[in-house]
């Protein structure tokens, strides 16, 4: 389960680069790199990677207390914002999705906020990727290789657990 976590957290930990590169692109920055090839990740990218994945849990749970007092305060339900949201990622479903007047208009107020929040943990992802020595850019190289190629998906998961190879062995 908890491999399970931490391959979903380089997956979000991709979404929000992702993002960022979107939104940097539209401030004339320049596109996304190509992932690397299964051969050109070595594994000092991928325990790098993992290291930066063991930090931005914290990161993590911090935003997301962040994210539920800004839409408290606003006295929406955090699980209808998050409904909300994904319903909004998801184009199949966001015409569907019905808003009344109230939920628009808490949408509006708290989004700058959230901006916030999200510009901050983007700040302190960069933070601990330049602490690991690599840059914005090789990093979300190799976070799309990990999602690219099964094969490297693997070889981060025996480094980002390698209790697990013992478990199934004593199975």
């Amino acid at each position: 389960m908890k491999n399970l976590m931490r391959y979903t957290f380089i997956v979000f930990l991709g979404l929000i680069f992702s993002t960022a590169t979107v939104f940097a692109q539209q401030q004339q920055m320049p596109p996304q790199p190509e992932p690397l090839s299964p051969e050109e990740v070595t594994d000092e990218h991928l325990e790098k990677v993992s290291n930066v994945a063991k930090a931005g849990e914290s990161i993590q749970k911090e935003a997301q207390e962040k994210m539920e007092s800004i839409v408290d305060e606003v006295g929406m339900e955090f699980s209808r914002f998050q409904e909300i949201m994904m319903a909004q990622q998801n184009p199949q479903i966001a015409g569907q999705m019905e808003l009344t007047s109230e939920e628009q208009k808490y949408l509006q107020e708290i989004q700058p906020k959230l901006m916030e929040v999200t510009q901050e943990i983007n700040q302190k992802y960069m933070v601990k990727i330049e602490e690991e020595g690599l840059t914005v850019q090789r990093f979300q190289q190799i976070t799309q290789a990990i999602q690219a190629h099964q094969v490297v998906a693997e070889r981060f998961e025996k480094i980002n657990n390698p209790d697990s190879e013992e478990d199934n062995e004593n199975e």
